[in-house]
């Protein structure tokens, strides 16, 4: 009985080792040196390529016993028959098909778009990017510090580095006042507000109002309002929105001007109404000095004038051969410029009124002499340099009053607008003074 069962053994290990893979060259000298006869069937299951993959199960199978062994060898034969050699051939054209397409897929990917783009002139491997407006080139946000969020949200123009300049930068738009938000503002709405969301304006609300304390202590000397102040000073009248837009508190007895007669009197009338004796003589003598102020200027512009003609003269003798590029040329009538009186005189003369009349400066004599009056000296050390030198004198003086006008005009402002704010507190305090006869 134990020579069977060893029989059917040696059969099994002999049917295992033709349906097993084709071993290496290494190893195939030991595997044909069974004293088993290997069964006619070798060559066709060899090339059979469905018994290769069984192989593996086989062995397997085999080493799990030798009664578990003996059960399958009436099946071993028809599982390597010819009916699975169609089967595995389909198999075998569908997997190289699939890793065909798969690979057309995968170059298609990698060459759709190579390139070079951005300062590290790599492809568009499908990271966010944004494009340069002076360039058109398209940058990775790592490569330029750009998150997706800020890019999308707070910028309004980009402009890479190799494009940025001092007058050509990228232009960001203001964000949302709330500091966790990274959304515009909305500026251009009507009307604007500086968060994103009207949701977004009340969190900054709760949450600054939430760090001021909720009652004042007694002993509390600090000057920080509480909630409750806090909003009673929001819903009263007391605070404004300034220049700049910021919130602040409206000065004193600062609201709208009233108007006295109520029929829009002018606001000379008005402040006629308003002003004290005092402050009225006050305001005339500063009236009366910025007059002669701008009086004084007229004079200096005349005298920048006089300077040009006498200049104009000298170039037309040059030009016509009397004189030469070194010659003086200084004209004796002006003398005068850079003393106020004396030339406010000169302009009043006779002489003076035909110059300015006519803009054109000539012979003193009237006999039409194109240099009389003009010094003819070669390089004149005492007139050196006069052409500029006055100019520059009558542009100073000029300066000097015009900073003088201003401080007169600041004068007159101040004792307007404290006028006004004094009538303007009369109203609000609603005070007002009975005379009673004795």
């Amino acid at each position: 009985m134990e020579t069977r069962f060893e029989l059917i053994e040696d059969d099994i290990k002999s049917e295992s080792a033709v349906n097993s893979p084709p071993p290496p060259l290494s190893d195939a000298v030991p595997a044909f040196k069974s004293s088993t006869p290997l069964p006619s069937t070798e060559t066709a299951e060899v090339t059979d390529p469905t018994p290769a993959m069984a192989g593996p199960t086989s062995l397997a199978r085999k080493k799990k016993g030798t009664a578990l062994a003996v059960k399958k060898v009436p099946k071993r034969p028809k599982s390597v028959r010819g009916p699975r050699k169609p089967k595995s051939a389909k198999s075998a054209l569908g997997s190289e098909a699939n890793s065909t397409a798969a690979e057309d897929a995968s170059d298609e990917d990698d060459e759709s778009d190579n390139g070079p783009y951005c300062i590290c002139r790599g492809p568009d491997d499908h990271r966010w990017m944004i494009c340069c407006e002076r360039c058109e080139d398209w940058f990775h946000g790592e490569c330029v510090h750009i998150g997706k969020d800020v890019g999308e949200s707070l910028i309004e123009k980009f402009i890479c580095p190799n494009c940025t300049t001092d007058d050509l930068v990228t232009i960001y738009k203001k964000t949302c006042t709330l500091g966790s938000c990274r959304k515009a503002a909305r500026l251009t709405h009507s009307p604007p507000s500086v968060f994103c969301s009207d949701e977004h304006a009340q969190t900054w609300w709760e949450r600054m109002l939430a760090r001021l304390p909720k009652a004042r202590t007694k002993a509390a000397l600090s000057d920080e309002l509480s909630q409750e102040e806090f909003m009673a000073l929001l819903s009263s009248n007391l605070a404004t929105i300034g220049g700049d837009g910021s919130w602040t508190l409206r000065a004193p007895f600062s609201g709208k001007t009233s108007e006295l007669n109520g029929d829009g009197t002018a606001a000379e009338e008005r402040l006629a109404q308003i002003l004290t004796e005092e402050e009225k003589e006050y305001l005339d003598k500063k009236a009366n000095a910025r007059f002669k102020l701008a009086e004084e200027t007229l004079l200096c512009q005349k005298m920048m004038t006089l300077v040009e003609m006498v200049q104009e003269r000298r170039r037309a003798a040059i030009s016509a051969g009397r004189f030469a590029e070194d010659i003086c040329g200084y004209d004796q009538r002006l003398d005068s410029i850079g003393a106020r009186d004396a030339f406010a005189a000169f302009v009043k003369s006779p002489e003076g009124e035909v110059i300015f009349q006519a803009l054109k400066v000539d012979d003193p004599l009237g006999e039409g002499d194109e240099v009389r009056g003009m010094c003819e000296r070669k390089r004149c050390k005492i007139h050196s340099g006069w052409y500029k030198m006055l100019l520059l004198a009558a542009k100073h003086q000029i300066k000097e009053m015009a900073d003088q006008a201003a401080e007169v005009g600041e004068d007159e402002r101040i004792l307007r607008e404290a006028a006004e704010e004094r009538w303007r507190r009369r109203q609000a305090e609603q005070n007002w003074v009975e005379v009673l006869d004795g």
